[in-house]
């Protein structure tokens, strides 16, 4: 995946309901190419999911059998 010009990242940014100042503009660009790059890379492509943590909804009230 190429990385997205500051044009091409600001209308993404604009369609998910942010807006940044022309100061804010490059630096979050520049944060969000260096995320890209060595966080998300990081991730593997197809994780077992059975090693993934699981989220759990206890209703209030609820008790917890063990």
């Amino acid at each position: 995946m190429t990385d997205p010009s500051l044009e091409e990242f600001l209308a993404l940014a604009r369609h998910a309901g942010l807006e940044f100042t022309e100061e804010e503009a490059p630096r979050m660009h520049e944060g969000w190419r260096r995320m890209q790059s060595m966080l998300l890379s990081r991730l593997p492509a197809d994780p077992d999911l059975t090693d993934e943590p699981a989220l759990v909804f206890v209703a209030a009230g609820a008790g917890i059998a063990r």
